[in-house]
């Protein structure tokens, strides 16, 4: 069965971008680079909800590489990736190869995952990844720790009917700073 894995960037208080989708306060180094790629190379597709779908399809088909963290290898896996767009009012995907699915992720993500081809990533989605959670979808939770502060935000982790306790499998410090957690949970 294919896997989820959540790869999110949050900040120490929790939130994975401010009250106005600012994600300024992420820099990344070459230690985060290499984890990002190290997930992509082992997923086929990724999820988005529409927001974030938009956003990066504004973004990466454009982007070209920069020592502040915009990688070939990252730039390319992420334009070449089936995209999976969770949305019930978007009208089209420019950003291809991509496929809107308008079902309740609830719902679809475990046909999704009982289907052939390797494991899957989600990246930003806050409303579709909290939908993942609260559902048990998610079979691994890589997360990268900022060390900041933003006092106020958005987060992924909003499920006020149960508590999902999760096993670490790895912990590492990268020299910028940044806290990667890999945690899958117990069932």
């Amino acid at each position: 069965m294919r896997r989820i894995i959540l790869d999110s960037i949050i900040s120490l208080d929790g939130y994975y971008t401010s009250p106005k989708n600012e994600i300024d306060w992420f820099e990344f180094d070459q230690e985060e680079i290499e984890w990002s790629k190290e997930i992509l190379r082992r997923v086929d597709a990724m999820l988005y909800g529409r927001v974030t779908y938009q956003e990066f399809s504004e973004f990466w088909p454009k982007a070209s590489p920069s020592p502040d963290g915009f990688d070939s290898e990252i730039i390319g896996q992420l334009n070449k990736q089936q995209k999976i767009v969770f949305s019930r009012t978007l009208t089209g995907a420019n950003w291809k190869p991509a496929q809107i699915v308008r079902e309740d992720p609830s719902l679809a993500v475990p046909k999704i995952k009982s289907g052939k081809g390797k494991d899957m990533v989600v990246v930003g989605s806050g409303t579709l990844v909290s939908t993942l959670v609260r559902n048990d979808l998610v079979d691994e939770y890589r997360i990268r720790i900022r060390p900041i502060i933003l006092g106020a935000g958005k987060s992924f982790f909003k499920d006020d009917l149960k508590r999902h306790r999760l096993k670490l499998i790895s912990a590492k410090a990268f020299r910028n700073g940044v806290v990667a957690l890999h945690y899958e949970p117990v069932h």
